[in-house]
């Protein structure tokens, strides 16, 4: 498991804004009907995958078209944190040992991926779809805003949820190299290796539904 990243201070939230840009650049340009798109689909990591980043990861794939890709690992869970804390409601120097009668409600952070691993990418499911969210499909929704992590410790947010630091992006013709190469498994939408809580054995699941292509 990848350690959980150092909240002290405000940098995570700050470098939102570059991630933010460079994913609506990404979403901008959608596929046309004549354009191969996996966008939707899962990568899942070769057994021999040499890049520490990925070595058995599962990556949902939140965009793809002729400018590049974009996708949000879905199977490594760093560690728990406060929600205030995510939320900026309290100074990360408090005292972070929960009381008996003041222990708020923790969110299940995840490793996103290698670019800008201190920025919000929330992956969730289409049965409410606040403000700001985009649907990818029919069944999954992408956000920016951590503040829909209150929503659904409220029971007002969507059912399933995957809160995820960082995310992995492809220049254009790259991830297609990538997989021509060997480096990448693809298979179909599964939603117990996106929205599962059992980690322990995705990956595995996942090598076993592989259907190498491209």
């Amino acid at each position: 498991m990848r350690s959980l990243i150092d909240f002290r201070g405000e940098p995570w939230r700050r470098a939102a804004g570059l991630a933010a840009a460079a994913a609506l650049l990404l979403m901008a340009n959608t596929a046309g009907p004549a354009e191969s798109t996996l966008t939707g689909r899962l990568l899942v990591a070769v057994p021999e995958m040499e890049d520490s980043n990925f070595a058995r990861t599962i990556v949902y794939l939140v965009e793809h078209n002729r400018r590049g890709a974009l996708g949000v690992v879905v199977n490594e869970p760093m560690g728990e944190v406060p929600l205030d804390l995510l939320l900026g409601e309290r100074n990360a120097q408090d005292d972070d040992r929960p009381k008996p009668d003041k222990a708020g409600p923790r969110v299940l952070v995840h490793y996103g991926g290698p670019v800008e691993r201190r920025a919000p990418f929330i992956l969730h499911s289409t049965d409410v779809m606040p403000a700001g969210s985009v649907k990818v499909d029919k069944r999954v929704a992408f956000s920016r805003d951590h503040k829909l992590l209150r929503a659904v410790a409220g029971g007002m947010g969507p059912r399933h949820l995957v809160f995820a630091l960082g995310y992995a992006g492809w220049a254009p013709g790259q991830l297609e190299s990538e997989i021509k190469g060997g480096g990448w498994y693809v298979i179909d939408w599964d939603e117990t290796l996106v929205f599962g809580t059992d980690h322990a054995d995705k990956w595995q699941r996942a090598i076993a539904l592989h259907a190498p292509e491209l």
